[in-house]
Protein backbone atom coordinates (compact mmCIF):
# COMPACT_ATOMS: atom_id res chain seq x y z
CA UNK A 1 0.00 0.00 0.00
CA UNK A 2 1.35 3.43 -1.21
CA UNK A 3 1.39 6.47 1.02
CA UNK A 4 -1.04 9.29 -0.11
CA UNK A 5 0.78 11.71 -2.45
CA UNK A 6 2.72 14.74 -1.40
CA UNK A 7 1.97 13.73 1.86
CA UNK A 8 5.14 15.37 4.17
CA UNK A 9 6.44 14.38 7.48
CA UNK A 10 6.71 17.45 10.02
CA UNK A 11 9.89 18.70 9.06
CA UNK A 12 8.36 19.73 5.92
CA UNK A 13 10.29 16.92 3.78
CA UNK A 14 8.66 14.30 1.40
CA UNK A 15 7.55 11.30 4.43
CA UNK A 16 9.36 8.03 2.54
CA UNK A 17 7.02 5.91 0.91
CA UNK A 18 6.28 2.72 3.23
CA UNK A 19 6.16 0.78 0.33
CA UNK A 20 9.57 1.28 -1.59
CA UNK A 21 11.72 -0.95 0.27
CA UNK A 22 14.72 0.56 1.93
CA UNK A 23 16.75 -1.39 -1.09
CA UNK A 24 14.79 -0.31 -3.99
CA UNK A 25 16.91 0.67 -7.03
CA UNK A 26 19.52 -1.50 -5.86
CA UNK A 27 21.58 -3.49 -8.47
CA UNK A 28 19.71 -7.11 -8.77
CA UNK A 29 16.61 -5.80 -6.47
CA UNK A 30 14.24 -7.08 -9.19
CA UNK A 31 15.92 -10.17 -9.10
CA UNK A 32 15.35 -10.81 -5.41
CA UNK A 33 11.47 -10.50 -6.16
CA UNK A 34 12.01 -13.27 -9.16
CA UNK A 35 13.89 -15.75 -6.29
CA UNK A 36 11.02 -15.27 -4.03
CA UNK A 37 8.42 -16.07 -6.66
CA UNK A 38 10.32 -19.18 -7.56
CA UNK A 39 10.49 -20.15 -3.77
CA UNK A 40 6.98 -19.35 -2.88
CA UNK A 41 5.72 -21.55 -6.07
CA UNK A 42 8.28 -24.20 -5.06
CA UNK A 43 7.08 -24.30 -1.76
CA UNK A 44 3.38 -24.51 -3.47
CA UNK A 45 4.40 -27.70 -5.06
CA UNK A 46 5.77 -29.07 -2.39
CA UNK A 47 2.13 -28.13 -0.09
CA UNK A 48 0.27 -29.93 -2.94
CA UNK A 49 2.50 -33.18 -3.23
CA UNK A 50 3.06 -33.64 0.35
CA UNK A 51 -1.30 -34.15 1.29
CA UNK A 52 -1.10 -36.95 -0.91
CA UNK A 53 1.83 -38.69 0.88
CA UNK A 54 0.02 -37.47 4.37
CA UNK A 55 3.05 -35.27 5.50
CA UNK A 56 2.38 -32.58 7.72
CA UNK A 57 4.46 -29.18 6.40
CA UNK A 58 7.11 -29.96 9.27
CA UNK A 59 7.37 -33.50 8.65
CA UNK A 60 8.82 -32.29 5.10
CA UNK A 61 10.93 -29.72 6.17
CA UNK A 62 12.26 -32.28 8.58
CA UNK A 63 13.28 -34.98 6.38
CA UNK A 64 15.03 -32.51 4.42
CA UNK A 65 17.21 -31.78 7.03
CA UNK A 66 17.81 -35.36 8.05
CA UNK A 67 18.56 -36.02 4.40
CA UNK A 68 20.71 -33.33 3.97
CA UNK A 69 22.88 -34.46 6.80
CA UNK A 70 23.10 -37.81 6.30
CA UNK A 71 24.00 -37.32 2.33
CA UNK A 72 27.20 -34.80 4.14
CA UNK A 73 28.01 -38.06 6.23
CA UNK A 74 27.08 -35.87 9.55
CA UNK A 75 25.31 -36.43 12.59
CA UNK A 76 21.88 -34.47 13.17
CA UNK A 77 19.47 -35.09 16.25
CA UNK A 78 16.35 -33.94 17.20
CA UNK A 79 17.51 -31.24 18.85
CA UNK A 80 19.44 -30.14 15.24
CA UNK A 81 15.83 -30.18 14.09
CA UNK A 82 14.13 -27.71 16.62
CA UNK A 83 16.89 -25.36 15.96
CA UNK A 84 16.56 -25.27 11.94
CA UNK A 85 12.40 -25.48 12.26
CA UNK A 86 12.79 -23.07 15.06
CA UNK A 87 10.13 -25.58 17.49
CA UNK A 88 9.76 -26.36 20.88
CA UNK A 89 11.47 -29.58 22.12
CA UNK A 90 8.23 -30.97 22.47
CA UNK A 91 7.06 -30.44 18.99
CA UNK A 92 10.17 -31.64 17.54
CA UNK A 93 9.44 -34.85 19.22
CA UNK A 94 5.92 -34.66 17.51
CA UNK A 95 7.49 -34.58 14.39
CA UNK A 96 10.08 -37.44 14.38
CA UNK A 97 7.78 -39.96 16.07
CA UNK A 98 5.45 -39.19 13.44
CA UNK A 99 8.27 -39.93 11.06
CA UNK A 100 9.50 -42.83 12.41
CA UNK A 101 5.75 -44.38 12.71
CA UNK A 102 5.22 -43.49 8.84
CA UNK A 103 8.68 -45.48 8.28
CA UNK A 104 10.42 -42.60 6.65
CA UNK A 105 13.15 -42.32 9.74
CA UNK A 106 14.58 -44.59 12.14
CA UNK A 107 16.60 -43.71 15.51
CA UNK A 108 20.29 -44.97 15.55
CA UNK A 109 23.21 -44.83 18.33
CA UNK A 110 25.65 -42.31 17.10
CA UNK A 111 28.98 -44.56 16.83
CA UNK A 112 31.00 -41.11 17.37
CA UNK A 113 28.84 -40.49 21.11
CA UNK A 114 26.99 -43.78 22.09
CA UNK A 115 25.60 -41.62 24.40
CA UNK A 116 23.99 -39.50 21.44
CA UNK A 117 21.06 -40.74 19.01
CA UNK A 118 21.37 -39.71 15.65
CA UNK A 119 18.23 -39.37 12.58
CA UNK A 120 18.65 -41.62 9.50
CA UNK A 121 16.52 -41.59 6.70
CA UNK A 122 15.25 -44.61 4.89
CA UNK A 123 15.17 -46.50 1.56
CA UNK A 124 11.37 -45.53 1.51
CA UNK A 125 11.76 -41.50 2.28
CA UNK A 126 14.27 -41.47 -0.41
CA UNK A 127 11.62 -43.43 -2.77
CA UNK A 128 8.72 -41.37 -1.55
CA UNK A 129 10.78 -38.19 -2.03
CA UNK A 130 11.49 -39.56 -5.39
CA UNK A 131 8.40 -39.96 -5.82
CA UNK A 132 7.13 -36.29 -4.92
CA UNK A 133 9.77 -34.08 -6.72
CA UNK A 134 9.71 -36.38 -10.22
CA UNK A 135 7.15 -33.76 -11.57
CA UNK A 136 9.01 -30.73 -10.39
CA UNK A 137 12.55 -32.00 -11.17
CA UNK A 138 11.12 -32.88 -14.73
CA UNK A 139 9.89 -29.29 -15.38
CA UNK A 140 12.65 -27.78 -13.67
CA UNK A 141 15.70 -29.88 -15.48
CA UNK A 142 13.69 -28.82 -18.96
CA UNK A 143 14.38 -25.12 -18.75
CA UNK A 144 17.80 -26.12 -17.85
CA UNK A 145 18.34 -28.36 -20.80
CA UNK A 146 18.15 -24.67 -22.68
CA UNK A 147 20.65 -23.11 -20.53
CA UNK A 148 24.34 -22.36 -21.71
CA UNK A 149 26.96 -24.05 -19.98
CA UNK A 150 27.99 -20.58 -18.90
CA UNK A 151 24.82 -19.90 -17.25
CA UNK A 152 24.36 -23.42 -15.30
CA UNK A 153 27.80 -22.48 -14.33
CA UNK A 154 26.91 -19.09 -12.71
CA UNK A 155 23.58 -20.78 -11.17
CA UNK A 156 25.84 -23.90 -9.69
CA UNK A 157 28.48 -20.97 -8.26
CA UNK A 158 26.00 -18.07 -6.90
CA UNK A 159 22.48 -20.35 -5.73
CA UNK A 160 24.69 -21.80 -2.58
CA UNK A 161 25.80 -18.38 -2.41
CA UNK A 162 22.30 -17.15 -2.25
CA UNK A 163 21.34 -19.80 0.19
CA UNK A 164 23.72 -19.06 3.12
CA UNK A 165 22.51 -15.24 2.27
CA UNK A 166 18.91 -16.39 3.35
CA UNK A 167 20.22 -18.38 6.00
CA UNK A 168 22.50 -15.51 7.77
CA UNK A 169 19.68 -13.21 7.45
CA UNK A 170 17.09 -16.26 9.18
CA UNK A 171 19.99 -16.18 11.95
CA UNK A 172 19.39 -12.21 12.19
CA UNK A 173 15.65 -12.45 12.59
CA UNK A 174 16.02 -14.41 14.93
CA UNK A 175 18.01 -12.57 17.28
CA UNK A 176 15.50 -9.69 16.54
CA UNK A 177 14.18 -8.27 19.78
CA UNK A 178 10.28 -9.72 20.12
CA UNK A 179 7.08 -8.04 21.89
CA UNK A 180 7.91 -10.03 24.53
CA UNK A 181 11.32 -8.16 24.53
CA UNK A 182 9.99 -5.03 24.16
CA UNK A 183 10.24 -4.99 20.50
CA UNK A 184 7.64 -4.36 17.51
CA UNK A 185 5.20 -7.37 16.38
CA UNK A 186 3.80 -9.01 19.22
CA UNK A 187 3.33 -12.04 18.06
CA UNK A 188 5.04 -11.56 15.13
CA UNK A 189 7.90 -14.14 15.49
CA UNK A 190 6.33 -16.84 17.10
CA UNK A 191 3.16 -16.73 14.94
CA UNK A 192 6.00 -16.80 11.71
CA UNK A 193 7.91 -19.68 13.15
CA UNK A 194 5.08 -21.76 14.21
CA UNK A 195 3.58 -21.77 10.45
CA UNK A 196 6.67 -22.29 8.69
CA UNK A 197 8.25 -19.74 6.23
CA UNK A 198 6.41 -19.43 3.38
CA UNK A 199 9.54 -18.15 1.33
CA UNK A 200 12.02 -21.60 1.77
CA UNK A 201 12.35 -23.44 -1.07
CA UNK A 202 12.13 -27.21 -0.56
CA UNK A 203 15.17 -29.33 -1.22
CA UNK A 204 14.04 -32.48 -3.52
CA UNK A 205 14.83 -35.41 -1.11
Amino acid sequence: MQSDEGTTSTSGAPAPDPGVSAHHGRRGFDVLFLLQHFSTEAERYADQVRRRYGLAHKDVHALNEVMQANRAGRPIRVGDIARRLVLSGSATTTVIKRLVSAGHLVRAVDPRDRREVSLHATEQAYRSGREMFSAMSEEVLAVLDDCADEEIEVLRRRLPQLTEAVRRAGGRAGEAPTAADGGPGEGTARGTADAGAPGAPPRAV
